[in-house]
């Protein structure tokens, strides 16, 4: 049945009793080109067609898990990494599904500094916007045997400055060697140099989406998130198929053109990360547990995590609606 079909029939439906269940869900941030195929998603009727009320939280609003373990959020996007540290310091959240198959998180760094590859980072400053997208950087620096302890045999690691040009404006002014960057938001400017943690096996998962095991102990809720992850996936997927149209969606009318250029870039870089389905990738996620678990004293996870994910919602999403329904799969 087309979507437009659907949305009619929940139309007609509505005034007899029948609503559309509702949803909340913590996006993350800061850009807003960093959730565009959810609000995508939402302007156009994707939600409404798969029968849900969703309330998406903007990025600003609080750290993602915060609002999940506050019950102000069913749902919430967030990298693997900070959900397996949440996941260790007590607050058990299982990914349910991946947005990005692709990390993005990157090293840009100055020429001028000496910095050429990887193996020149050793008593340089790093800047970090920290959140939780430290603990990728420090995996990366324990994989290079290199300490943040300030020495000239380790690293220095500062707060990046806030704003999209915070990282920029570091190295600018030789705050730092390097800052912390995103493949699809690369800095401007000449004698820069992208570093790029694939290149030494460090590369970690980033925006999936986390649950609580309350949450999906209930098969009616793992329906409904197997739902919006149908319609949320059309949506990335249609916005990156038309960049330009996703920006001036995400802005609104008489957008600034600078910005309008500058969240479409985004979007149409964020095309190749994409998870093709949301399906989590089992080898990659027992590789992003083993970059974290390695560097002995120095490692982000002490213990294994054990199967901090299930399938049920992705596997749901691939089946009919009809089917979906009355498939119970058993919590984690």
């Amino acid at each position: 049945m087309k979507p437009s079909v659907l949305i009619l029939l929940i139309a007609l439906l509505a005034p007899l009793g029948v609503r559309a269940e509702t949803l909340t869900v913590q996006l993350r941030g800061p850009a807003l080109a960093e959730s565009a195929g959810f609000l995508w998603a939402q302007a156009r009727g994707l939600y409404a067609a798969e029968g849900l009320d969703v309330t998406l939280l903007p990025a600003d609003d609080a750290p993602p898990f915060e609002s999940l373990a506050r019950g102000v959020a069913d749902l919430t996007v967030e990298w693997m990494p900070m959900a397996l540290v949440a996941r260790e310091n007590g607050l058990r959240v299982v990914n349910v599904a991946q947005i990005l198959a692709q990390p993005a998180q990157r090293l840009t760094c100055r020429r001028e500094a000496g910095v050429e590859t990887a193996a020149d980072l050793r008593g340089k400053t790093l800047a970090n916007t920290f959140r939780g997208t430290e603990y990728p950087l420090l995996a990366w620096l324990n994989r290079l045997g290199l300490k943040p302890d300030d020495s000239l045999s380790g690293v220095a690691l500062l707060a990046q400055w806030p704003g999209a040009a915070g990282g920029a404006e570091m190295l600018r002014h030789h705050q730092a060697a390097c800052a912390t960057t995103l493949a699809y938001d690369p800095l401007p400017g000449d004698g820069l140099v992208v570093l790029d943690p694939a290149t030494e096996g460090t590369a970690t998962l980033e925006d999936g989406l986390y649950a609580l095991p309350a949450t999906l102990a209930d098969p009616q809720a793992q329906d409904r998130l197997a739902r919006f992850l149908r319609a949320s996936m059309k949506g990335w997927h249609e916005a990156v198929a038309d960049p330009e149209a996703a920006a001036g969606l995400i802005l609104g009318p008489d957008p600034d053109a600078g910005a309008l250029h500058r969240q479409a870039a985004m979007i149409e870089a964020i095309g190749p990360l994409l998870s093709p389905s949301g399906a989590l990738d089992e080898d990659d996620y027992r590789r992003t547990v083993d970059i974290l678990r390695a560097g002995s004293g120095q490692a982000i996870l002490r213990r294994d995590p054990g199967d901090a994910f299930i399938a049920a919602v992705t596997t749901r999403m691939a089946l009919p609606e009809a089917a979906a329904s009355s498939t119970a799969d058993a919590a984690p």
